[in-house]
């Protein structure tokens, strides 16, 4: 059981909410926050809920790097390494996440094509990225944009659109109007443990026939065709589809 967030990682800079980056939706003198944990991670105790890769918790308190969470569908309390979790603001902003961290959360239910992120990008600290799933048939996978950043402060992903901070920016990417590549449908969808499950389509049961055609013989084919017995091996449609056929094979034998 290990995270895939760098123990060596600074604290992110991105938590200062009074930062420009951020128009923040969050309540003032609310310091509880939302996040997300990171991995899965099992409690001490056998009696209580395990923490599940995706599942959004309340971060209640911090010390020494270990933090009060609370589950949002157990309401249990656990207290657990800070790296297990990440912080979310404004739902799309995550703190300590790395790439692959990303793509794992966008790629779980109910997370779409369009679901996004922004996190601090690894190779250009202090800089953005933005991750968004991106569907295609059967194809799922999530596409990072490098968010730049002017001496001024302003962002852009493409030069010919620049915001003052990235809220403004999901808001230009989040239109469906604006006919750019990188469409945006909503941020990245959190579960609650409890309905996880519960989501999960049931599996198909597929009984398996134990009739073995090979061993019919034509006359036994022929009697079920002709008789009507309610509990004929042959469907109606086969039946009439299996006369067809060997009304035909016989006229071409007779003709030979």
């Amino acid at each position: 059981m290990g995270c895939l967030t760098s123990r060596l990682w600074h604290r992110s800079a991105v938590h200062r909410l009074e930062d420009p980056v951020l128009i923040s939706d969050e309540a003032p003198g609310n310091h509880m926050y939302t996040a997300v944990a990171l991995c899965n991670f099992s409690p001490r105790r056998s009696d209580e809920h395990t923490i599940l890769l995706g599942d959004r918790l309340h971060i209640i308190s911090e010390d020494n790097g270990m933090l009060t969470v609370r589950s949002t569908s157990t309401g249990p309390e656990f207290f657990i390494p800070h790296n297990y979790v990440s912080k979310v603001h404004n739902r799309w902003l995550f703190e300590r996440i790395t790439r692959k961290n990303a793509e794992q959360l966008l790629m779980l239910p109910p997370n779409y094509s369009g679901c996004f992120l922004i996190r601090e990008s690894q190779s250009r600290p202090g800089s953005y990225s933005l991750s968004m799933r991106q569907d295609g048939g059967h194809v799922h996978n999530v596409k990072h944009y490098r968010i730049h950043q002017l001496h001024n402060g302003w962002f852009y992903i493409h030069q010919s659109h620049y915001f003052s901070t990235l809220t403004q920016l999901v808001d230009y990417y989040s239109r469906s109007s604006n006919g750019t590549y990188c469409q945006l449908t909503e941020p990245c969808l959190l579960h609650n443990s409890s309905t996880a499950v519960a989501h999960r389509p049931t599996p198909v049961t597929i009984q398996r026939s134990s009739l073995n055609w090979r061993d019919l013989s034509r006359s036994m084919v022929q009697s079920q065709l002709n008789g009507s017995n309610q509990e004929s091996l042959v469907s109606e449609g086969l039946r009439e589809t299996m006369k067809a056929y060997f009304y035909v094979t016989e006229s071409s034998e007779c003709e030979d």
